[in-house]
């Protein structure tokens, strides 16, 4: 399970280097293998086999207009890879420049899957998503 947030820096290449921690992790549980995509809010990181894993599921989405747009915008911009020996991946220009992502960013564990925000974007969807936490925890019902 992927959880955690870690302030990271995007270089002048367009790598980003995956913490230790995550990488170990990553490797362990899925392997070396990464989908990088477009996300509805930033770019998404997704361990091969959870990518394909959607990407079978978009193919049953019966409304037609819906299943092309995921096609289109989830696989269409996805970009597999795998973690070089340093444990970085190239994070590919469309998609840096489709959600604003500069030199400074954060990695935000989601469970399965990362996604890379903005610093400044992170900062304030955090900020803005903790008004109605309390709503949202409570829907666990626990």
């Amino acid at each position: 399970m992927f959880s955690g947030t870690h302030k990271l820096t995007i270089d002048n290449k367009g790598r980003l280097a995956i913490p230790s921690r995550v990488r170990s992790q990553l490797s362990d549980e899925y392997g070396k293998q990464i989908a990088i995509t477009l996300g509805p809010e930033c770019v998404e990181i997704y361990p091969s086999p959870v990518f394909r894993r959607i990407a079978e599921a978009i193919l049953k989405i019966r409304d037609r207009p819906k299943r092309v747009q995921m096609q289109r915008l989830f696989v269409g911009n996805a970009v597999e890879s795998e973690l070089d020996a340093q444990g970085r991946v190239n994070v590919p220009t469309l998609l840096r420049e489709a959600k604003g992502l500069g030199s400074d960013v954060v990695l935000v564990g989601q469970i399965d899957h990362f996604e890379l925000w903005p610093e400044a974007a992170w900062a304030a969807s955090n900020l803005e998503g903790q008004v109605s936490y309390a709503d949202a925890f409570a829907a666990l019902e626990i």
